[in-house]
């Protein structure tokens, strides 16, 4: 959308009002098809998630991947929608609701080292309220539209009581390094297909050191197919998601 429309119709709207617009014109439109060239890894996901899955949407905003999720795992299947923000997590029940979203549950946490209070923030670029863009506040010094006061929980302990895991997916804005050091009981368990961001070579090596020890190879996105990845090639891949899977 443009940067200026979207600017006018947050001025106009408010920010809750805009975001339910366009987080659910978004939904419609993945639902009819449209935008795969350009989120390929969304529309991946009809590949790999079977009906009875049961999935964790780590970073879950909105519901773009949960909506998605939940229609592809059908009533047997069962989602996590991990979101500790209430806005959008008003959000995400709204849209769960408009799209008959029924096997999802609603995780109102961070995850990460403790069971804590802490701070989150939305940057604002050029005008525009970022809302995917939402992470946990690590410097005073930053810059955020709006700030946000969330509860924090180890991920090992908040899902313990699991009996199944398929996929997960992560999109945490970097924070992933202090999430999974704490979610390696539950991988073990289950060796999950694991979807995730992670934009630095830094960050990367900690998620390899984590994942590689546990059985995971790393593998990357091309052509609606997954090419697996030497460690050398996923520290400056540069398309995309990557996906970690064992044998």
């Amino acid at each position: 959308m443009n940067r200026l429309i979207r600017k006018l119709l947050a001025a106009f709207l408010g920010t809750e009002k805009y975001l339910e617009v366009v987080s659910s014109s978004y939904i419609h439109m993945v639902n009819a098809g449209i935008m795969a060239q350009k989120y390929p890894e969304l529309f991946f996901l009809d590949k790999i998630i079977k009906p009875e899955y049961h999935c964790i949407d780590l970073g879950a905003n909105v519901g773009y991947y949960s909506t998605r999720l939940s229609k592809l795992t059908r009533k047997s299947g069962k989602i996590y929608a991990v979101e500790p923000v209430t806005l959008f997590r008003n959000l995400l029940e709204k849209n769960l609701k408009k799209f008959d979203c029924n096997n999802v549950e609603l995780i109102a946490y961070a995850l990460g080292s403790e069971n804590k209070a802490i701070k989150m923030g939305t940057p604002e670029i050029a005008g525009v309220f970022r809302h995917g863009l939402t992470k946990i506040i690590d410097s005073p010094s930053e810059n955020f539209a709006q700030t946000y006061e969330v509860q924090m929980r180890l991920p090992d302990e908040l899902f313990q009581n699991l009996s199944r895991l398929d996929y997960i997916k992560c999109d945490v804005e970097g924070y992933e390094v202090h999430i999974f050091p704490f979610f390696t009981k539950t991988l073990s368990r289950f060796h999950p297909l694991i979807q995730m961001e992670i934009s630095t070579v830094n960050n990367r090596k900690q998620i390899f050191d984590i994942l590689l020890p546990l059985g995971y190879k790393i593998f990357g996105l091309a052509d609606n197919s997954l090419t697996e990845l030497t460690e050398m090639q996923a520290l400056y891949y540069n398309k995309g998601d990557f996906y970690f899977k064992c044998d």
